[in-house]
């Protein structure tokens, strides 16, 4: 089975203990794909909240680098060394950085919870949404006030971040592509070669399209603290698989790993995927916690109070 994309070593290696902290870069999902097939929690932190320098850059406005690791406490611990300013990445806040860990009080008492129906009618497999539903569960029943909200533009997601991403990962790569194309991968040669034939009016409509979909989750945030939702409508799928089935639906195994991801790297909202079960098969199933730009504080203290609930980090194959 695949560990995802693109951080799937980071994913596999942190996954079987080999390291405590991995980073990834989320363009689309990078960091919370890989941590979802392989059972372990991945952040996506705000846009601007930790520094690019040192990445090779894929897209400039959802380029978001993020931790890898075994628990939420982990990751709270990674974000007190890596958020802040870097003036080597114009893009850094300059806001003063919290204490991640104080925010771990194992409690969601009060906590506003979305879930976003839009999200529950997609292509879904049944066992994860059984369990992402026994999730949002468990969190009403620790204290937490669920409540269904909508994000009607999430269908055109995926094409608002693919034109995005192809032109300026084109723009960027333009000159590697006409000097050591060759060099290439076939896959990642056609995709920057495709960017290439972005025009401008595309570009723009995207960008256009960006700013509503933002406005829109901005308004959801008015009502609630957090949306919760399944981080992969699927559990890994096989190495080298171009379609999977859900349900009765044949889907693009790309489209389908990105389908919850993406929406946050346009909006540029943290992100925190976390284990909320397995397959009758064995393979891991995620829980994506969601937050308002800037409060990775409440989306690790929602993520940490789950985790601690349940046993699912404990279960670990002999490796």
């Amino acid at each position: 089975m695949v560990t995802g994309g693109s951080s799937g070593g980071s994913g596999s290696a942190a996954a079987s203990g080999q390291c405590t902290i991995t980073m990834g870069s989320d363009t689309g999902g990078s960091v919370r794909i890989p941590s979802a097939l392989c059972g372990i929690v991945g952040l996506k932190p705000t846009y601007g909240l930790v520094s690019r320098a040192g990445l090779t850059p894929l897209s400039w406005c959802l380029d978001h680098p993020g931790p890898m690791v075994r628990t939420v406490e982990d990751a709270a611990i990674t974000m007190n060394a890596i958020a802040g300013h870097d003036p080597k990445d114009q893009a850094t806040t300059t806001r003063e950085i919290p204490d991640y860990t104080a925010a771990l009080t194992g409690s969601v008492q009060g906590l506003r919870i979305g879930v976003v129906k839009e999200y529950f009618s997609a292509p879904l497999d049944p066992e994860v949404e059984t369990a992402v539903r026994a999730a949002i569960s468990q969190l009403a029943e620790m204290g937490a006030t669920i409540t269904e909200v909508s994000l009607p533009l999430f269908s055109e997601s995926q094409a608002i971040s693919g034109t995005i991403l192809m032109s300026e990962a084109a723009a960027y790569h333009r000159d590697l592509l006409a000097r050591d194309g060759d060099k290439l991968t076939p896959s990642v040669r056609l995709r920057l070669e495709a960017g290439l034939f972005v025009t401008a009016a595309d570009y723009l409509k995207a960008q256009q399209g960006r700013a509503r979909f933002n406005f829109e989750m901005a308004q959801v945030f008015r009502e609630v603290d957090l949306l919760a939702g399944p981080t992969e409508p699927v559990t890994a799928p096989p190495i080298l698989a171009t379609e999977i089935g859900i349900g009765d639906q044949t889907v693009g195994v790309t489209g389908a790993l990105t389908q919850y991801t993406r929406p946050y790297n346009i909006s540029g909202t943290p992100a925190i995927t976390v284990p909320c079960g397995f397959s009758e098969s064995g393979m891991p199933i995620a829980l994506q916690l969601a937050g308002r730009p800037y409060d990775e504080a409440t989306v690790l203290r929602a993520a940490h109070a789950y985790e601690q609930a349940c046993d699912w980090r404990q279960r670990c194959p002999p490796i």
